[in-house]
C-alpha cells in the first residue's frame, strides 16, 4: 500500500504503509498509517504529514533555538500546531504553554501518535485555548506557528509579543517553492528587525523550512552556551544545530540578499 501527496504540480512524494490506523474528519482530515521505515506516519488535510520515528527533530529545533536566545523567558504561545511535542520541549524552560488549536477531536485522534501527549496536556504550565481571543491579555517571550501565515496573521501574532519577543513561523521550502518562500520573508519586514531563514536535517521529507522572527535578538549572535549546556540530554538539539541551522549555501544567500535580515 502506498500514501501519495502533490507538493508542487511538478513533484510529489509516496511512501508505503502497511496499513491504516486511523482516520479522523472534523475541521481538518487526520490519517494515521503504520510504517516500517518511519514506525508510524500522520498525514494532515491529505498534505502536511508528519513522521513519529523522528517527531522529536523539528519538536527540539522549533523550542530550543528562541528560548535558547531570551535570557529568562516566561510565556509561550504555540499557534495552529498538532505537534504538542513542541510544548513538551518547551515546558523544559519552566515557562507557561499556551496553545491554540480549535479542532479538539482532530488533536485527540493524535493521542497515541504523540509520545507525551497526555504528559503535556495534564501539565500544570499548559493550556489549551480553541482561539486566540480565549488567551489571557499578556504579552509573550516566544510565540511558536507550524503552519505557514500571511501577513495580516503574522501582524497580529507580532503585537502579541514582548519588546524581545520571538516569532517562529513555518516557511515553504526553497528547493521545491522558491518564490512562496521568498514571498513569506516579505511579509515580516514591516514587523521585525532580524528575520532568518533556518532548516532540520530532514526539511526536503516534510517540505518545511522556517522563519525566525526578532524584535531584537539575533539567533546565532545571542544565543546563551550556558542555557544550552544545562538543558537535559536531548536526541537532536545542541549548539552546533542551533547555529548550523541557519546556514545558507551561496545561491540562497545571494537571492535573499535584502530580503532576510542578518
Amino acid at each position: 500500500m502506498w500514501i501519495t501527496r502533490q507538493l508542487t504540480s511538478n513533484f510529489r512524494q509516496e511512501y508505503t504503509i502497511e496499513r491504516k490506523l486511523v482516520d479522523s474528519r472534523s475541521t481538518h482530515i487526520v490519517e494515521i498509517f503504520k510504517s516500517a521505515d518511519f514506525d508510524e506516519v500522520a498525514m494532515i488535510d491529505e498534505k502536511h504529514l508528519m513522521l513519529k520515528k523522528y517527531l522529536y527533530i523539528e519538536s527540539e529545533l522549533l523550542s530550543h533555538i528562541p528560548l535558547c536566545v531570551i535570557q529568562k523567558p516566561k510565556n509561550v504561545l504555540l499557534f495552529d500546531s498538532f505537534n504538542l511535542e513542541i510544548a513538551y520541549e518547551c515546558l523544559k524552560h519552566n515557562v507557561s504553554v499556551d496553545c491554540v488549536q480549535g479542532d479538539r477531536k482532530s488533536l485527540d485522534s493524535l493521542m497515541s501518535f504523540l509520545p507525551h501527549f497526555h504528559q503535556v496536556m495534564q501539565h500544570k504550565d499548559f493550556r489549551l485555548v480553541a482561539q486566540a481571543m480565549d488567551l489571557e491579555i499578556k504579552k509573550y517571550d516566544v510565540i511558536i506557528a507550524d503552519s505557514i501565515l500571511n501577513k495580516h496573521q503574522i501582524d497580529g501574532l507580532s503585537r502579541m509579543l514582548t519588546s524581545e519577543g520571538i516569532l517562529i513561523i513555518r516557511n515553504h521550502h526553497p528547493l521545491l517553492e522558491e518564490n512562496l518562500f521568498i514571498e513569506s520573508l516579505k511579509y515580516c519586514e514591516d514587523f521585525f528587525q532580524i528575520i532568518m531563514p533556518f532548516f532540520s536535517h530532514i526539511s526536503i521529507l516534510s517540505d518545511k523550512s522556517y522563519i525566525f522572527a526578532s524584535k531584537r535578538l539575533h539567533p546565532c549572535a545571542d544565543m546563551l552556551l550556558q542555557k544550552i549546556d544545562l538543558l537535559p540530554q536531548l536526541q537532536y538539539y545542541n549548539a552546533k544545530i542551533h547555529e548550523n541551522a541557519f546556514v545558507l549555501p551561496n545561491f540562497l544567500f545571494d537571492k535573499l540578499n535584502g530580503i532576510a535580515r542578518f
